[in-house]
């Protein structure tokens, strides 16, 4: 069987003018829709079916630029549109695909065209019943029997529908339904783009959604489009939250450990952070009597950690600290904001499973951890709340669970691989010796960077400090950053500001000119023209589309050639 997907769409839409190659990200609407197609049946053939009226020319531009087929015929008998196409590629069946169809769901696709592919129905469709959202929806129809019920049906109604009389006719044509059985929270969204109010429903969507939006399923979707605009946890005043980790740099001294949070108030952090432990409830001390001797050697009493933490509250500045034990989270669980689980406590799930059940964002450290062993801790945090498949409720940070760390051991290009695999936020804890992974971290997109902090490293022989910054290099730092975010800029590519305010769009690009004389009436050849700057009337992209055509009037040398003014 030989089935094509046809996309219908037209230009002057009523409602919203142009929709169908309005920019989104970058990425037209077309073009994203084609993208998601792509990706869910690649070896499909598509076809864009637009009018013939010069209203939609601009379509047929667009697809000639992309290398994408484009069909066109009449601009109010849909259904004969759809029917022409389909007949003209030989195809068996004919999926439809609405230009306002920006969410074409990929697996929804590819399922419906292999059951057409069995050759026993003559209408697959996920229309009935609406159990799919609003802008999903995906109609296969053998061509022959299309042919045969529409050749009666005069009603423009019906024919500009395309479908509507077989729903009118139910009982006419051997028919499956598809239903939405894997995503029921998707059922009854609205996510077809119809006028101005959608656009920016689904801009909304797209913007949470970041750059390859064809990898989103429909539950990604649904999520997505259900959810509320909140402000992330995890952005600082610089961009990502730094978070000034002191640790046991105090070394159980109470004195210490103040004059550490005082200069790391002081260093511009937005978060300042300690760990909470006694050696008993942490460490054996049969099993590792030297280990349990170190962590009691720095343990803290309750009252000095509320202490520092209302230090730092009462400045401004976030306090958190990882909590070993759940004894010791009853007392300082009211002066944090959200918990940060330390990789060593990755796979203790009877820990996490408290953690999840007070219900605030968990930034989780994954240092000693397989990838497999991080969506495992991750599922069961998802699984004690819903809350957390959200990327302001979970994120995840890459580390390195060793004190220093070679840069190769850095390893961030893993932050890329936890971001795709998860869709959470990602960050990155530190334990190189400077600030080059940090910087680096911020480049990739971090959302949260821990680090070590320290009064002066000179002199220290607790290995922490070796890995550690000073308030000084926190400062650089913060300046370094917010260079970095400016230069990252948000991910979209279109022309910048400072491009569309000089003229650059225009001036820097080349349109069709003429290179010699040209007679009124003449054929125009590719000799009597060339593409120079600026960009003013046919682009150059264009330059085919003169060639061969007929000059409407006389021109000259260097003069710009204008498509319907000019030539025909």
């Amino acid at each position: 069987m030989k089935t094509g997907i046809i996309i219908l769409c037209r230009y002057n839409s009523q409602r919203l003018p142009g929709k169908i190659l309005r920019e989104l990200g970058g990425r037209t609407v077309l073009g994203l829709i084609l993208d998601r197609i792509n990706k869910a049946v690649p070896d499909r053939p598509v076809v864009v079916a637009t009018s013939d009226e010069a209203s939609d020319d601009p379509i047929a531009d667009y697809c000639r630029r992309a290398g994408v087929a484009c069909f066109r015929g009449s601009l109010d008998d849909v259904a004969g549109r759809f029917l022409e196409c389909a007949e003209k590629n030989g195809w068996d069946y004919a999926v439809r695909i609405n230009g306002d169809n920006v969410f074409v769901d990929q697996r929804t696709l590819a399922e419906m065209t292999a059951i057409a592919d069995t050759g026993v129905f003559d209408l697959v469709t996920n229309v009935p019943g609406r159990t799919f959202p609003y802008g999903m929806s995906v109609e296969v129809v053998r061509t022959a029997f299309y042919r045969d019920q529409m050749a009666a049906v005069s009603d423009m109604g019906h024919r500009e529908h395309v479908t509507s009389w077989l729903y009118d006719n139910p009982d006419i044509g051997n028919r499956y339904l598809y239903r939405n059985l894997r995503c029921p929270a998707a059922t009854g969204l609205d996510l077809a783009l119809d006028d101005a109010d959608d656009l920016d429903r689904i801009s909304a969507v797209l913007d949470a959604a970041g750059p390859d939006v064809a990898r989103l399923d429909m539950s990604d979707i649904a999520r997505l489009a259900r959810r509320q605009s909140v402000v992330s946890p995890w952005r600082g005043a610089a961009g990502p939250m730094l978070i000034a980790e002191i640790g046991g740099n105090h070394e159980g001294d109470f004195e210490a450990a103040k004059a550490l949070a005082q200069a790391a108030i002081a260093s511009g952090a937005d978060v300042v952070k300690f760990q909470i432990y006694t050696g008993t409830a942490l460490v054996s001390p049969v099993e590792s009597p030297d280990r349990h001797a170190h962590f009691k050697r720095f343990e803290l009493t309750p009252d000095q950690h509320i202490a520092l933490a209302e230090m730092c509250r009462a400045a401004g500045v976030g306090y958190v600290s990882s909590v070993w034990d759940l004894e010791s989270l009853e007392w300082i669980d009211p002066y944090m904001d959200f918990y940060k689980i330390g990789s060593g406590d990755l796979t203790a799930w009877p820990l996490l499973r408290n953690f999840a059940q007070r219900g605030k964002p968990i930034l989780l450290s994954t240092g000693l951890a397989t990838l497999d062993e991080i969506l495992q801790t991750v599922a069961f945090i998802q699984s004690v709340d819903d809350r957390y498949r959200q990327p302001e409720w979970l994120c995840l940070m890459q580390c390195t669970s060793m004190y220093p760390i070679p840069d190769s051991d850095a390893n961030l290009c893993v932050m890329d691989t936890l971001r795709a695999m998860t869709g959470l936020s990602i960050g990155y804890s530190d334990h190189t010796t400077g600030m080059m992974a940090l910087r680096a971290a911020t480049a990739m997109g971090a959302e949260a960077l821990e680090f070590h902090f320290t009064l002066g490293r000179e002199g220290q022989t607790f290995r922490d400090h070796l890995v550690s910054l000073t308030a000084d290099e926190v400062r650089a730092l913060k300046d370094d950053i917010a260079q970095i975010i400016a230069l990252r800029g948000r991910g979209v590519k279109v022309p910048q500001p400072s491009e569309v305010s000089t003229g650059h769009t225009t001036s820097f690009r080349r349109a069709a000119y003429a290179c010699r004389p040209v007679a009124a009436g003449a054929t125009i050849t590719a000799d009597d023209l060339c593409v120079l700057r600026p960009a003013h009337g046919t682009d150059a992209r264009d330059f085919d589309r003169i060639v061969g055509a007929t000059a409407l009037h006389a021109f000259e040398p260097f003069r710009a050639i204008v498509s319907g003014a000019d030539y025909e």
